[in-house]
């Protein structure tokens, strides 16, 4: 009974000792800082799923169809130069493959089931809070000029929109507990010839607490984005006279969990969901219009692959 009364002491002992730990571990305060070691690479592999509803209206005939999506994407980021500021120039590179599986559309109507997303490579400054404040797309792969959606024949890229793709949100400026909240909110702003669109990104980030990763001290960080109505961006688009016209409405929320690795500075898990809503009327000279809704729900799941620095590559 003695022996059996010390074990049970052991192990209350032990069960207080732990999630005294964890209580402690949970109150830290934190300062949340993107590092940029000059000449490091990081590579990361995500995973794409997601399907979408569509409704299309022509003619007073309505024909309904679902495309379920699934992709693959690798994104590498060298740190190329970083300043006395503390900005960091960095090469993002981006590509993958995307399959499709689509039910319900008219006969003739096809999508590739399976295709390449074309490389992309962009140069963007970024500081240390997350902040992007210049975007410049170096390539586009060969395969990207027929694959872009040209509607009435227009031919337009975005390249400011390839920052948003840069991990996603912005580090609180003070130190944080969890608990605490932070404003992410960003604009964009989208070029096309001599028309220029603006954005505004409103988000929320919460610090919900601490854990390892492969052996990283990662804060766990909870985001929830509003997607922006992209109306604005479809009504500045210049349409060739005579041509019609096009009407759209977009909205939608993100919300995700990012782990971010607070030694090293760098995000190195990212989970995230995202639902969607669009309405798109397209009017053609002729009086005649093309009416399509769409409900989409997506998934990403990112992973840091792999962390090379300039003393680790091989000649």
């Amino acid at each position: 009974m003695k022996r059996g009364g010390l074990l049970g002491a052991f192990v209350i002992v032990s069960v207080v000792a732990l999630w005294s730990g964890w209580l402690v571990s949970q109150e830290r305060e934190v300062t949340l800082r993107y590092k940029f070691p000059i000449k490091e690479t990081r590579t990361y592999s995500a995973r794409i799923t997601g399907e979408m509803a569509m409704t299309v209206q022509i003619m007073g005939q309505e024909a309904p169809a679902m495309i379920l999506f699934q992709g693959t994407m690798t994104q590498t980021e060298r740190v190329e130069d970083v300043d006395k500021e503390g900005m960091a120039t960095i090469v993002v590179t981006t590509k993958g493959r995307m399959k499709t599986e689509i039910t319900g559309l008219p006969v003739g109507a096809e999508l590739p089931q399976q295709e390449e997303i074309p490389e992309v490579t962009a140069r963007l400054k970024v500081d240390p809070l997350g902040k992007v404040k210049e975007v410049k797309v170096e390539k586009l792969g060969e395969k990207s000029e027929p694959q872009i959606p040209k509607p009435f024949g227009l031919d337009f890229t975005m390249p400011q929109m390839q920052g948003m793709g840069w991990q996603g949100f912005l580090l609180p400026e003070k130190p944080v507990r969890p608990g605490d909240s932070w404003d992410i909110t960003t604009e964009q702003t989208l070029n096309f010839g001599d028309r220029t669109v603006k954005l505004e990104i409103k988000g929320r980030a919460r610090l919900v607490g601490f854990e390892k990763v492969e052996e990283r001290d990662c804060a766990v960080i909870e985001t929830t984005v509003e997607i922006p109505d992209f109306g604005e961006f479809f009504e500045a688009v210049p349409i060739p006279k005579g041509e019609g016209s096009i009407n759209a409405r977009m909205e939608g929320q993100s919300s995700g969990k990012v782990w971010f690795d607070i030694a090293n500075g760098l995000v190195v898990r990212k989970d995230e969901t995202t639902g969607v809503t669009m309405n798109l009327t397209i009017s053609a000279p002729t009086g005649q219009s093309f009416n399509m809704s769409m409900q989409g729900n997506f998934k990403t799941e990112q992973r840091l692959a792999k962390v090379v620095q300039v003393g680790d590559l091989k000649e």
